[in-house]
């Protein structure tokens, strides 16, 4: 009996894991994803709930735009058909003719999901329990079942399509041909006319030999109703083709053209944009031909110019490529899954409410910057993998980043950072008084001798030798240690505020009786920063050579211990000193006073000291301390000063920080605090949004 019990239990348990793992989508991605996007339903309802969503001012937008008319049967964010308390992914595949963005959602009631289709007036087919839907051209394409949606939005590669061979064999026109013929704002004229690539609403492929017929299109607003033929029917179709190679319908001419398609597809494909014709398109594995036919407008319509031909061509392609592709992830033929990936399940935290993976910048660029111009350029060469998480907590919203880099980057990086920030910076800061701060550390000799390193791993593949030749001449041109030690590589940047000075300015009054214009002076109130800046050096006899070249010259005003820089024309006011290996500007000129008399009152906190020694690069933003300080000239009307000064109040502290490499991982973090009284950080972030709009 006891067995028993526990076997039931132990069932029970299994199930449950069953269950909740059937919604975990993350399993259908595919393992050659290069970035992949995560929203955590559950830890976001968790944190508000979604009927308090959609009694909120962004949920009730949301249900307005998506509901739109029917705002009756889809009352709350729920009644959409997906599961909310589920991860939803966004994720990107890339070829090198294509990049598809595929949106992956969980589904809770398919037949939800199936009214809202229906009442928007989208058609969709049904074929073994899944739904499939198309755009106008079907080049956009949303496939569901019981269980998941995915959305999938190809984008052509331009570099792709610009090969000579690539055009060559998809019959396109040469590219000069092309653009001579192409309108000032293609993508507004592609969408608007009447010859775009009309195969729509089902094409589905569900193995390689099935053949896709669009039958005639509907006149519908330029939209089309798409049927499937039998092969019997497709055959009769290629005979009447074959004695016919060109067609009348009306008083137009049927022209046709046959292309050859690239490797990643091969079929026979009619496509007909005309609203008399009749648009097929029929795929033969079997065939390495495309045929593409037009229907000839007007002789004033350009539609069939070869920009607009070659368009619908690359459409046709791009619809059956995408096609296959959803097709293939419901059948299951992705080829694995990203969670073999060891990096991508590393960045997974479920404590995270959203995330966003790369697989690698290197590989990211390369698929998709233009290589025809920059073919062995290595923009991103030693860049790895990469990703970013967002965690709402209950006292602040803190984002976090990583970067894994090559071991030769990672190398350099270590030797780059291994400045700290110097102790004596934190004798002149008043946190009573600033408002935000900004410091860095790093080694410039260390940089200069790396530098000319990077470059050449950049650029080193195409110009060698050029590169050889340049980075030697750096070398000799530049003492990387002597330059090190007139400017170390650290140094902090405080922000204490804002102030107003009034300046006088020339202007010109005319009279109208003589038509004449006199000179006269007038004044106004300049908003000038109030800030300290601090560097630190090692070697100050350039920096004394410069000081007395500048008052010989007087650009430069001697007060004994500090000197005030001369601007002509400008009204802030400069002073600086060097004490103690520390370069100081500033524009208060009571500060420089207290600093070279050593009356300065400093103040820091424990956390702020942590924040700025501990780490390469620290900042620090206080909007609460701004609220007020921002002059009304500034901001214009009383109304907007209040609203300012409101949201400023409204926000909590912010910092940002990176962390010590840890192996060749470079992390860093942003956050921010919540004011006390709110409960937690998204609730906090739906009443900010609610006040903006106000």
């Amino acid at each position: 009996m006891n067995y028993y019990f526990k076997s039931a239990i132990a069932g029970s348990f299994l199930l449950g894991s069953i269950a909740v793992n059937a919604q975990d989508l993350s399993r259908k991605i595919p393992a050659d994803a290069l970035a992949v996007a995560t929203l955590r339903g559950g830890n976001l309802t968790e944190l508000m709930s979604v009927s308090e969503f959609n009694q909120s001012f962004l949920g009730k937008k949301m249900l307005e735009g998506l509901a739109k008319d029917h705002i009756a049967d889809f009352p709350g964010m729920e009644d959409f058909g997906f599961n909310l308390s589920s991860d939803f992914f966004y994720y990107n595949q890339s070829s090198d003719s294509v990049s598809y963005n595929c949106f992956l959602l969980p589904v809770k009631d398919a037949a939800k999901i199936d009214l809202f289709f229906s009442k928007r007036g989208k058609i969709f087919t049904v074929k073994d329990q899944v739904r499939s839907y198309f755009n106008v051209d079907s080049t956009e394409a949303v496939h569901w079942n019981a269980e998941m949606l995915l959305s999938v939005i190809p984008i052509e590669k331009s570099a792709y399509f610009k090969r000579p061979e690539v055009r060559e064999r998809l019959g396109l026109s040469t590219e000069e041909e092309s653009n001579l013929y192409a309108p000032e704002n293609a993508n507004d004229a592609v969408m608007a006319d009447s010859a775009a690539v009309d195969v729509t609403e089902a094409m589905e492929v569900v193995d390689e030999q099935e053949e896709l017929v669009v039958a005639k299109p509907v006149k519908q607003k330029k939209s089309t109703a798409v049927k499937h033929r039998s092969k019997k029917t497709k055959l009769k179709g290629k005979k009447s083709a074959g004695k016919n190679s060109k067609k009348k319908v009306g008083k137009k001419n049927l022209t046709k053209k046959k292309v050859a398609l690239p490797k990643e597809e091969t079929a026979e494909m009619e496509v007909s944009t005309s609203e008399e014709a009749p648009a097929t398109f029929e795929s033969d594995m079997s065939s390495d031909t495309v045929v593409v036919d037009t229907a000839y407008a007007d002789n004033n319509d350009n539609s069939n110019s070869p920009f607009f031909s070659d368009l619908r061509i690359k459409r046709a392609i791009m619809a059956k490529w995408t096609a296959k592709m959803s097709a293939d992830f419901f059948a299951g033929k992705n080829q694995g899954s990203i969670l073999n990936n060891a990096d991508f399940n590393k960045s997974v935290d479920h404590k995270a409410e959203a995330t966003i993976w790369i697989s690698g910048l290197e590989k990211l660029t390369s698929a998709y910057l233009p290589l025809d111009y920059f073919k062995g350029v290595n923009f991103m060469g030693g860049y790895g993998a990469a990703n970013a998480k967002l965690f709402l907590e209950d006292q602040s919203i803190r984002m976090s980043s990583a970067m894994t880099f090559s071991e030769d980057m990672g190398n350099v990086l270590r030797k780059v950072h291994k400045r700290k920030l110097n102790k004596k910076f934190m004798k002149y800061v008043n946190e009573d008084q600033m408002i935000g701060y900004m410091a860095y550390a790093m080694d410039t000799k260390a940089y200069l001798q790396e530098y000319p390193k990077l470059i050449s791993k950049i650029y080193g593949s195409v110009y060698s030798d050029e590169i050889g030749m340049a980075t030697d001449l750096f070398s000799l041109l530049l003492d990387e240690e002597a330059i090190g030690k007139v400017i170390k590589g650290d140094g902090i940047f405080v922000f204490n505020g804002l102030s107003q000075k009034e300046v006088a300015y020339k202007s010109y009054d005319y009279n109208e009786d003589n038509f004449e214009t006199k000179e006269v002076m007038k004044t106004k109130k300049e908003t000038l920063p109030d800030f300290l800046m601090m560097i630190s050096t090692e070697d100050t006899r350039l920096m004394d050579k410069l000081i007395a070249y500048g008052v010989k010259k007087e650009l430069l005003k001697n007060h004994n211990n500090y000197y005030e820089v001369s601007i002509p024309k400008s009204p802030m006011a400069l002073y600086f000193t060097i004490k103690d290996g520390v370069i100081f500007l500033t524009t208060n000129g009571q500060e420089i006073q207290q600093i070279v008399n050593n009356t300065f009152t400093a103040k820091l906190s424990a956390k702020h000291k942590k924040a700025l020694l501990g780490n390469n690069y620290a900042a620090y933003f206080s909007p609460k301390k701004l609220s007020g300080k921002i002059p009304a000239e500034t901001l214009g009307r009383l109304t907007q000063v209040e609203k300012t000064n409101k949201t400023l109040s409204a926000l909590g502290d912010i910092y940002i920080r990176s962390f010590p490499m840890k192996g060749n991982t470079f992390a860093a973090e942003i956050s921010m605090d919540i004011p006390r009284g709110q409960k937690n950080a998204l609730k906090y972030l739906m009443s900010i949004t609610e006040d903006l709009q106000k």
